[in-house]
């Protein structure tokens, strides 16, 4: 009987359940917009007609966006007949808009009010996404397509929260000498994640949130040592663990431990493959797999994953953090990647590989941390006389130049000397500051990029030079 009762008070509880609404709220904006043109002006350029719930208020509202479209005075006189030609008047419109015309001498508190009408819409558009997900949960029997559904939906409301109208100039300098005035209190205050790399992270001023990041480089060169070095460095330099993502589409999630095994204990490759230790190599495995074990660091090594996988499977990991956040996203590489479409053929590739870009940054700039996507280089590089990358040799697709905030290449100095030349880390396009050239020096045994003391301006990768040979190390 208690069980009943209980069941009977829940059901009374849903029944007197309605949307999130404030009939007051409304009529005291359509009040300020009818007698305030700036108001009037400022709100409709945002507000949609869905922020109104009341039938009778959203014909109102429909009315006045009508005439602020076509440029029109939204007053008294014309909201009324822009309702009576679209057939949304009755004998009581006159009279409604009367009493609204009347309700307060000025428009003051407007924003208030369309603070109220906002919240309620989200809350009404929140609570309509759940039915939806609920209806697709009984109807559909593929739980991932149900899950990607659920996503969707709850993303395309956080990114409907997030899109604005016009703002004036003077509001965005505000926020530039905000950003002035926190350097000159704390000159690292808005430093971005260290990659250890120190003349790159001047330049750059450390990888910055909402970022997408391109690192290119032709096959064997190191691209994959050199993300794994910034993992490894800002796990170092950090003083919180750092939640970080690698997806690998190339490399099992084994080797990519391996390398960081390899670089942050400065383990020999060697060794580790041979579990034979030199010195105290022993126990330094035994602290870099202590150090790891109390890292964030996650890796999928999944040989077929799309970019939507890649958002969902970091808006799970994000949650399941203390801080709700990720703080770096590594992808490698973008040519081994899928979009999950079926299209075939060179010019849909290059089109399903400009999609993917785009959404890789989109991804950076929901989940508002650096994402470092690597990425292959055309071989058409092979047939110029002069090896020096340039950014048309980005692979299959001119739209990952766009959408990075950063590409940067990786190149042997002198081609023909291959692991006996310096490596350059090229950075062609900054979108927020300067150009660099930096020469790196490269410790294949324990997999490891470090900046070279020697920083004179490279010398275009051509013809090879005189030097000693050297036995060849693996880079990728």
């Amino acid at each position: 009987m208690a069980e009943k009762a209980i069941d009977k008070r829940k059901s009374d509880k849903k029944q007197v359940r309605r949307f999130p609404n404030n009939f007051e709220a409304e009529q005291s904006l359509l009040c300020c917009m009818l007698i305030d043109s700036d108001a009037a002006r400022e709100v409709l350029s945002v507000l949609p007609e869905e922020g109104f719930y009341n039938s009778v208020n959203r014909n109102v509202y429909s009315a006045m966006r009508t005439l602020y479209k076509k440029g029109d005075a939204v007053d008294f006189i014309n909201v009324y007949d822009a309702m009576q030609a679209a057939g949304t008047s009755d004998d009581k419109t006159l009279d409604y808009l009367t009493t609204l015309n009347n309700l307060f001498p000025s428009a003051v508190h407007y924003k208030q009010y369309k603070k109220i009408l906002v919240r309620d819409m989200v809350l009404r558009n929140v609570i309509k996404a759940g039915e939806s997900i609920i209806d697709e949960a009984y109807e559909n029997s593929d739980e991932d397509e149900v899950i990607r559904k659920a996503e969707k939906l709850v993303y395309d409301l956080s990114k409907d929260m997030r899109t604005g109208g016009l703002v004036h100039v003077s509001d965005s300098a505000a926020e530039v000498l905000n950003r002035i005035d926190t350097l000159m209190s704390d000159s690292g205050a808005l430093r971005g994640l260290n990659t250890g790399f120190r003349r790159f992270d001047k330049v750059t001023n450390g990888l910055q949130n909402g970022n997408l990041v391109i690192l290119a480089a032709r096959p064997s060169v190191g691209k994959t040592a050199f993300a794994l070095n910034i993992v490894a460095n800002a796990v170092k330099s950090s003083k919180t663990p750092r939640c970080i993502a690698i997806f690998s589409l190339e490399m099992a999630s084994r080797e990519i431990a391996q390398r960081l095994i390899s670089n942050m204990g400065g383990i020999s490759m060697n060794d580790l493959n041979s579990a034979s230790f030199r010195g105290d190599g022993q126990s330094r495995l035994w602290k870099v797999i202590k150090t790891l074990s109390e890292t964030k660091i996650y890796i999928n090594d999944s040989s077929l994953i799309t970019p939507q996988e890649v958002l969902s499977q970091c808006r799970k990991l994000s949650a399941e953090q203390p801080s709700g956040r990720v703080d770096l996203v590594v992808v490698d590489y973008l040519q081994l990647m899928s979009s999950g479409s079926s299209t075939r053929g060179e010019d849909n590739r290059q089109q399903e590989i400009a999609r993917m870009s785009r959404l890789m940054k989109v991804i950076a700039r929901e989940l508002n941390c650096p994402v470092i996507l690597l990425s292959q280089m055309s071989r058409g590089i092979e047939r110029r006389e002069t090896k020096t990358p340039q950014l048309s040799d980005l692979r299959e697709s001119g739209a990952i130049e766009q959408d990075a905030d950063i590409v940067m290449f990786l190149y042997r100095e002198f081609e023909e000397e291959k692991h006996a030349s310096p490596i350059i880390l090229d950075l062609q396009k900054h979108r927020n500051g300067e150009l660099a050239r930096i020469r790196l020096s490269w410790q294949g045994e324990i997999m490891t990029f470090t900046e070279s003391d020697d920083q004179h301006e490279p010398t275009p990768s051509a013809k090879p030079r005189k030097s000693q040979p050297r036995e060849e190390e693996s880079e990728e």
